[in-house]
């Protein structure tokens, strides 16, 4: 593996991420956010490494200004699980129209702050969201007298800040990471489910989809049109797309 010898390299997952000023801007250099880790998943690529970040002082303001490639340094390849994989770069230019989370091992919050002004409350509202490739959920914060769809509809920022996320592949669904923060990239969301957010086993599932159908055809007041006699010699129950013997 070149300079890194067999093994990856690995990352201090326990420090604080973030500067202890609430302005996006740093006077210098060395008042910015400096080095952090983050994790950029996509459709296809999961990527952890390092970024600089220069004069922002948080992952968020950098995500969401930033023109063209991110770039990170002591990249490594992880897997659909979110395991290392062998295959690690010295740098990664990665442009963020695929990228789907930006996740974080900190809280984004700026810190408090000595300045006077006035407070807005917000309230935290739970967030499933599909895109392509996955299952999202996570906590928003809104103004208590906000609309939860407004603020998806929105078009700024371009990364949506969540805490508490989760991460599921569509094709699986299985947890594959969890942050206890992160950024969603608002180009990428396909659906928003806000209420009534639950997980059941396939069979489960199944079942509640046949009761729908069940429901739907009772309210019509007439038999489903492909239950029909087809005369002699046809077996009804090979032709009904209802057959239990289908998997779901």
């Amino acid at each position: 593996m070149g300079e890194w010898g067999d093994t990856p390299p690995t990352f201090d997952r326990s420090g604080d991420a973030w500067g202890s000023s609430s302005a996006a801007f740093g006077d210098d250099q060395e008042q910015g956010g400096g080095e952090q880790y983050i994790e950029l998943i996509g459709s296809q690529l999961w990527a952890a490494g390092m970024i600089n970040l220069g004069r922002f002082r948080r992952v968020s303001d950098f995500v969401n200004i930033v023109q063209g490639y991110f770039v990170m340094h002591d990249v490594v390849v992880l897997t659909r699980s979110g395991e290392a994989t062998r295959l690690t770069l010295p740098e990664l230019r990665v442009l963020p129209d695929d990228i789907a989370v930006v996740g974080q091992l900190g809280d984004d919050k700026p810190a408090q702050t000595s300045e006077t002004g006035t407070y807005i409350e917000k309230m935290a509202q739970r967030l499933v969201v599909l895109t392509r490739s996955h299952i999202i959920d996570g906590d928003v914060f809104i103004h208590g007298d906000g609309s939860i769809m407004s603020f998806v509809d929105a078009t700024d920022p371009k990364f949506i800040p969540m805490s508490d996320v989760r991460v599921r592949w569509v094709s699986d669904r299985k947890l594959a990471a969890r942050y206890p923060f992160a950024l969603l990239q608002r180009a990428q969301i396909l659906g928003v489910a806000t209420e009534g957010i639950k997980l059941g086993g396939a069979e489960s599932t199944a079942r509640r989809a046949e009761m729908l159908k069940a429901q739907v055809r009772a309210s019509a007041g007439s038999p489903d049109p492909l239950d029909v006699d087809l005369g002699p010699g046809v077996d009804a129950a090979a032709a009904s797309p209802g057959d239990a013997s289908d998997e779901v």
